[in-house]
């Protein structure tokens, strides 16, 4: 081997190197003040409305529906997330598996705040944190007999509660500025509801109001596209 192989060959070692630890050291989201994201994607359950049966769980994927934005201190982010979720035509069975079937329009709002926690300072980055927020969901439609196909009544319920949601994470930081966020995580759910059922004539049949704990699964619970700014 020649003196310049030889030398050609310690160069490219070095520079190997080099890119390495600038790979895994570098370009953390945490040298950012802040961060702002768009929600690509998520993977996510609803609550149940009215006596729902379900016989396995109904996964929703909703797309570009919500908003988060962190202040990012060393390796805790302080955030603040807004989504929405709008499902038109959601049918469910209600009372029993053979009973009646229920159509609507399914409207969902929630607003959290809360942090998360870098395990590493790397490019690659795991996380995980808690949100505590505020939750509102709204459901119209109309109850159907399941064996006959004949009405039944107007359904409209309204949801306001509170909610502490639980995740953990993984976020790649694409460049110094760009970062990909996925996480995992359950919402447990504290709220008051209130049913209404009505006629044709919009004559109220019946009006219930109740409170109800729960949780819901979210496999998927935000897929992110976050924007870092603000140098440390």
């Amino acid at each position: 081997m020649s003196v310049f192989e030889n030398c050609m060959k310690k160069i490219y070692l070095y520079l190997f190197f080099q890119f390495f630890i600038l790979f895994v050291v570098a370009q953390s989201q945490s040298d950012s003040n802040y961060s702002f994201g768009i929600k690509l994607f998520s993977v996510e359950a609803i609550p149940k409305m009215m006596n729902e049966v379900r016989e396995n769980t109904n996964y929703q994927t909703p797309s570009l529906n919500g908003l988060v934005f962190k202040v990012n201190d060393n390796q805790i982010s302080y955030r603040f997330q807004i989504n929405m979720l709008n499902i038109n035509n959601y049918s469910f069975k209600n009372e029993c598996a053979t009973c009646e079937t229920v159509t609507g329009n399914y409207d969902e709002f929630n607003f959290k705040i809360g942090f998360e926690r870098n395990l590493t300072y790397s490019r690659l980055q795991p996380f995980y944190g808690i949100d505590l927020g505020y939750t509102e969901a709204k459901f119209n439609g109309e109850s159907k007999d399941l064996k006959s196909n004949s009405f039944l009544y107007n359904a409209n319920l309204q949801k306001n509660g509170v909610l502490a949601y639980t995740f953990v994470g993984l976020k790649f930081n694409i460049i110094k500025y760009l970062t990909l966020s996925a996480e995992s995580g359950i919402d447990f759910i504290y709220s008051f509801e209130k049913e209404i059922k009505s006629n044709n004539s919009n004559a109220v049949i019946s009006s219930n109001s109740f409170r109800r704990s729960r949780f819901v699964n979210k496999p998927l619970g935000m897929l992110s596209l976050q924007f870092n700014f603000g140098s440390m």
